[in-house]
């Protein structure tokens, strides 16, 4: 993960007073999007170069690799061996986060991030109040909480929004108006902006009143502080499709959607990608029916921009296949140890007759690009729903893109409904947090009692070293050296290697007699063995 960007979503708006009429509406924007641009501020060119830096040291790994098992990309060959699926476990405090404020009838995406300095965590909800609100803007908007531990949260009276006549709100950004839906909203926190009034972005999915016309689409805000935001324009920067032509502007929607399909829809999952060093967005959209209708399944497309403003056309990148009994709904990405990993909303729907249960776990899926995905768990969610009841997770959850990574764990924060159609006045929903071992998403299992993994040449020095993550409590680990070709090393041989046993997340790997000094460099293969044990992770420091 690049240190000191994640993903947060919000708005911002230096372009705030447009003319209704729609020519004169566009022209305003353009001027005022070129007058902003010329502000004196650090060029284009010194935010990339900053970021290509930044990119850099996130592939550095801080002076090591850390190969995890979700998928075989370092793995020469198993043998015996069987891949098993991790899945966090709930804090016994959910919702960390609950409804507390009249404006909080639901609570559904989030962002959370942790400032590794100061320890504090900060964290954008999305509040839907519905016809509660006697303003329109004020029906769906981003609120804010901090916690000192991620577990115990404060919702902080800002004074910066009213609502219904209550001024004492936590309320940091509303809707344009209109239709009003602000959804998605998605927090991306970039220390490493030279513009510190930019340092933190949101993007998030709106309408804009054009006319009399609503028009959605992905708006973006800017902050210094991610307390006082502001929206860029009120103009999406990529008009959408909100999948529902049945509401308004009715028919006529069709006319207004982006030629280019598909077009982004509701749901924005915001990341910094590394590998290409672009910010990223994956979002909703529609798919067709066999048939030819539209707006039959939800499915996943990748926006990326330079600059946060001009984002490329939308491309499909995961869709629902023949496999799949429902629909994906939205995909929050995040990057670690050369891995493009994603928390994959499954929505247990059909398509026009829906069917199905309505609920929307969590399913892991990995890729070495970020547009290429691999789903070897479909059969068994990372992060099930509870189905308890009116338990506020028992049927859908609303994952995050900002997994909060800390020396012993992995928190993942999520909202969460109690199902797709729940009552929001009567069903309690919130903000939930799951933990995950650090780096133990997938383990390799022996399928019997013994097996062993083969790694694919790495280069090794006499300043390495080399530690497991695993569990070996039942049984023990032992890790032997190869030639590139694959012929044994002497002194470092199976039989040499020091028994690893027990439980840690950082088991040095030793031998008889000989230490990595004793080791002359270049590549080799690395062999783990097995018995009665689970490999998490490799990781060759330095």
């Amino acid at each position: 993960m690049v240190k000191g960007i994640h993903r947060v979503g919000i708005r911002i708006n230096p372009v705030e007073q447009m003319n209704q009429n729609i020519e004169l509406k566009g022209a305003v924007f353009i001027v005022a999007a070129f007058l902003w641009m010329l502000q004196e501020r650090p060029s284009a060119m010194d935010a990339g170069d900053t970021r290509s830096a930044l990119s850099a040291q996130s592939h550095a790994q801080a002076g090591g690799r850390t190969i995890l098992f979700v998928d075989d990309d370092a793995v020469l060959y198993r043998a015996g061996t069987r891949r098993v699926l991790q899945q966090p476990r709930r804090h016994a405090a959910n919702p960390v986060i609950a409804e507390t404020r009249p404006w909080e009838v639901a609570i559904g995406y989030c962002t959370v991030y942790r400032d590794e300095a100061s320890g504090l965590y900060q964290c954008w909800y999305q509040a839907y109040s519905g016809g509660n609100a006697d303003d329109p803007t004020r029906r769906v908007v981003v609120c804010y909480a901090t916690s000192k531990d991620g577990v115990n949260w404060k919702k902080p009276n800002l004074g910066l929004y009213d609502y219904n006549g209550e001024r004492n709100t936590n309320i940091v950004l509303i809707g344009n108006g209109g239709r009003s839906v602000n959804y998605g909203a998605s927090v991306l926190v970039d220390q490493f902006d030279p513009d510190k009034l930019r340092r933190y972005k949101m993007a998030y999915w709106d309408f804009v009143d054009v006319s009399g016309r609503q028009v959605p689409g992905l708006c973006v805000a800017f902050s210094a502080d991610g307390i006082q935001w502001v929206k860029y324009s009120k103009a999406p920067l990529l008009q959408g499709a909100y999948g529902d032509p049945t509401q308004p502007p009715l028919s006529a929607e069709s006319r207004y959607e982006p030629t280019t399909r598909p077009a982004i829809s509701d749901v924005i999952d915001l990341m910094w990608d590394p590998g290409r060093e672009r910010f990223v967005i994956y979002s909703k959209t529609w798919i067709d029916a066999p048939d030819g209708r539209r707006f039959w399944k939800r499915a996943i497309v990748r926006t990326e921009s330079k600059d946060f403003i001009h984002w490329s056309v939308p491309q499909l990148i995961m869709v629902p296949d023949d496999d799949d009994p429902g629909q994906i709904h939205g995909a929050s990405v995040f990057y670690l140890h050369g891995i493009y990993l994603c928390l994959l909303q499954r929505l247990d729907f059909g398509g026009f007759d829906r069917g199905g249960s309505g609920n929307m776990p969590a399913e892991l899926a990995s890729s070495r690009d970020g547009f290429h995905w691999h789903r070897p768990f479909r059969d068994k969610m990372f992060l099930p729903v509870t189905g308890k009841g009116d338990s506020f997770d028992a049927g859908c959850l609303w994952t995050s893109s900002t997994p909060i990574h800390l020396p012993e764990e992995i928190r993942f924060y999520y909202g969460a409904y109690p199902g797709w159609n729940s009552d929001l006045e009567k069903d309690s929903t919130g903000i939930g947090l799951a933990t995950l071992q650090r780096d133990r998403f997938v383990a390799i299992e022996p399928q019997d009692d013994n097996a062993q993994v083969t790694l694919k040449p790495i280069e090794l020095s006499t300043l390495n070293r080399l530690t497991v993550n695993a569990d070996a409590a039942g049984g023990e680990v032992r890790v032997e050296l190869l030639t590139a070709e694959g012929y044994r090393v002497a002194d470092f041989t199976r039989e040499r290697s020091i028994a690893i046993t027990g439980d840690s997340l950082q088991h040095p790997v030793k031998w008889k007699g000989k230490t990595m000094a004793n080791l002359a460099p270049g590549r080799y293969q690395l062999r783990v063995h097995l018995s009665n044990a689970k490999l998490f992770a490799l990781t060759v420091e330095r």
